[in-house]
């Protein structure tokens, strides 16, 4: 990889990416029916490997599922990527759930318990 500009650049392309092909492209009822969301992207420093956080709404069985379905179907996403990438090789995915909002949520609910 050349420089952290290009790996931002490239990581914020792949977020791009992947979260069109999860809003048009899956076939997966299990991503289809999701409220997945793809968060952030963060590449290696060689950009073999790219970490994909995603959200998922819903109770932690819904998130559970999403995770599997994404492992699932790996395959696919990275051939959507190397489609629409202009890169020599497409990064290993690695899907991760982002819990920012639900520890947001969280903290929101003891301040406002701390109010009262």
């Amino acid at each position: 990889m050349k420089s952290e500009k290009t790996r931002r650049r490239l990581a914020a392309e792949i977020q791009r990416i992947l979260a069109e092909v999860l809003e048009f492209d899956v076939k997966d009822p299990a991503l289809r029916d999701s409220l997945a969301t793809v968060v952030d992207v963060q590449l290696t420093s060689d950009g073999q490997r790219a970490t994909v956080y995603v959200y998922v709404s819903g109770g932690e069985g819904s998130r559970s599922a999403v995770l599997a379905a994404l492992d699932r179907d790996k395959g696919f996403l990275r051939t959507q990527l190397a489609r629409r990438l202009h890169v020599r090789r497409v990064p290993e995915l690695v899907f991760q759930l982002d819990e920012t909002l639900d520890r947001a949520l969280r903290l929101e609910e003891l301040f406002d318990e701390d109010s009262e």
